[in-house]
This record gives structure tokens, sequence and C-alpha cells, in this order.
């Protein structure tokens, strides 16, 4: 095969892999999930099935029922105290409001006594921005929350059908799961198929649990250490910094930056150099787990690695932090079914 060819094949594969995650993969996710929590869960139920005479689909429905009740008490305990934290910071946004404006006044009396300058129309443009985002908040997004607590839910009630759904497949592919593998062992396209899925499963399932690791590992680090340091918002920040740390260019010193910033011009100078601290501690986590737990594990460089989430991101939304990955791995895995050699990046 030519290099034209073989250039125009690639850009084919890449384009279908495209338009299957970006259009269709939304309508059979809970089957596919299905699938895959089958597949997940299927050794350990064929164990429990030579204790106990159950059938496997209510070995799997046990299984599921159990999980279900287990995560759903753990992220209300989660909910509950998360929303206790945003409505301490509903109830002292006029405090933090005034001590923004402190900094901004400080900023502005250094600048003026550093350098010389009238920073008047400065301090004016900066309240005068303050004031029409509070208005807009005022305005828009107090009565957006009542606007929209329909559509709220709406997606409620969808993530309780993406459940139901995922439920009822996962116990009837169970129930089946065997005879239904070996029937379609029978044919050509489900043996590449199932190659393709089974070196996805491997290279793809290290690549989301490393990627879920080092987000808790990063999270858990945030929390622990804003908890330590008195921080009344620990676990909201923590979370938020957690997430914010899995997008490439943001990082975790987004938030703890200008948090030093501030505490700096507060003149507490032990709480900044403790999240400065935090800050190079978190960034000295991610760099040594990163390239071990994924880019390692995918046979992909970093740097691709960044311009792949990139391009999910950008291509997707926000799920394409996975989507992007799962895009490039799936295409090299196709065109080395295809090719039936190994293709390194």
């Amino acid at each position: 095969m030519t290099e034209g060819r073989k250039l125009l094949t690639l850009t084919g594969i890449t384009l279908a892999v495209y338009f299957a995650v970006k259009y269709l993969l939304p309508y059979v996710v809970p089957f596919f999930a299905a699938y895959f929590l089958v597949h997940l869960l299927n050794p350990l139920t064929e164990r429990i099935r030579k204790k106990l005479p159950w059938k496997k689909e209510v070995i799997v429905s046990v299984l599921l029922v159990f999980c279900l009740a287990l995560f759903t008490w753990f992220f209300y305990c989660l909910y509950c105290m998360l929303m206790g934290q945003i409505r301490k910071v509903a109830l002292n946004f006029d405090y933090y409001y005034d001590c923004f404006c402190g900094v901004v006044d400080q900023c502005c009396h250094m600048a003026q006594k550093s350098f010389g300058v009238d920073v008047r129309e400065v301090r004016q443009f900066v309240y005068t921005s303050l004031d029409r985002a509070t208005d807009q908040m005022r305005v828009y997004i107090v009565p957006g929350v009542a606007k929209y607590s329909v559509l709220y839910l709406k997606k409620l009630a969808d993530f309780a059908l993406f459940l139901l759904m995922l439920f009822v497949s996962a116990v009837l592919l169970m129930k089946d799961y065997d005879e239904i593998h070996e029937k379609l062992s029978q044919y050509k396209l489900y043996g590449h198929v199932h190659r393709i899925t089974e070196r996805m499963w491997k290279q793809g399932g290290m690549y989301l649990k490393a990627q879920m690791i080092i987000i808790l590992i990063i999270t858990a680090i945030c929390a622990a250490g804003l908890w330590i340091f008195g921080n009344p918002y620990f676990l909201l920040l923590g979370i938020i910094i957690g997430l914010t740390d899995a997008l490439p260019f943001i990082g975790t010193g987004t938030l703890l930056v200008p948090m030093a910033v501030y505490e700096l011009f507060q003149r507490n100078f032990k709480m900044a150099a403790g999240y400065v601290f935090l800050f190079f501690v978190t960034y000295v986590v991610r760099e040594f787990l990163e390239p071990k737990l994924i880019g390692s594990k995918l046979g992909v460089y970093p740097f691709v690695m960044v311009v792949v989430v990139y391009a999910g991101l950008y291509l997707y939304g926000p799920a394409g932090v996975v989507l992007g990955p799962v895009t490039l791995l799936l295409v090299t895995e196709i065109v080395t079914e295809i090719y039936g050699q190994e293709k390194e990046l």
C-alpha cells in the first residue's frame, strides 16, 4: 500500500471515529457501559457462583445494587458537605467582596507609590467592572436558578433513566454473556472488533485509572492542605483545584497562586508560604505521576497526550479530557488491526 493510500486510509478512519464518538456514542453509552461493566464483573461473578448456587444475573444484580447504594451514600455525604460550604460562601459574599476591594486598593497604592502614576482611573475601572458583574449575578444568575430548575430536574430524570437502562442491560447481558460471546466468535468481523476492544480495554482502562488516581491524589492533597491551613472551604476548593489540574495549561496554580498573593497583601506570610508550598507539592506530584501512569502506559509521549487532551476539549467539550485520548487510542488500534503491526507515536 502506497504512502498516499495509507494517509487516505488513516484520514478516513480518523473522521469515521470522530463522527461516531461525537454523534453516535451519546445514544449507545448505556449499552457500552453495560458491556464494560459485565466484562469487568464476569470474573468476580464466576468466583461467587462457585460458592453460591445463584444465577449469574442474580449475582450481578446484587453487586450492582450494593455498589449503587454505597456510591449514593458517599456522594450524599459529599453533597451535604459541599452545599454547606457553598452556602457559607453565599452568606459571606459581601465580606469577600470588601476584602477583594481592599486588595485592589493596596495594589493601586503600591503602584502609585512605586511608579508615581495616577491609578484613580484604573481603580474606577475595576470597581465599575465588579459592580457590573455583581449586578449581572443578581439579575441573571440568581433568577436563572429558578428558571432552569425544570431543566435540572430533566437532567436528573435523564440520569435516572441512564442508570435504569444500565442496570437492565447489564443484568440481561450477564444472563447470556457466555452464549453470546461463543456465537459471535464464529464471525471474522467480531474477531477484529474483539481484539480492538481487548487492547483498548487494557490500555484505555489503564489511562482512565491513572487519570482518576492523579485527580484523587491531587484533590486529597489540596483538601488536606487547605484543612490544615484552616480554610473553611477546604473540600470545595480541593475538588475544584483537583479537577482544574486535570486540564492542560491550567493546573493548581490557577487558584493557589492568587490565594497566596491575596494572603501576601494581607501580610499573612505563613499562609501565603503555605499555599505556595501546596502548589509546589501538587506540581511535583503530577509531574512525577503523569509520565509513569499515563504516558508510559499508553505508549504515547506526554506532549502528544497534552495535544490530544486539548484537541478533545475543543472538539467534544469538557468530556474531551477522556474522549480525546479514547479517540486517539481507537484510531491507533484500528490502524494496528488493519496493518497487523504495532504503531508507535
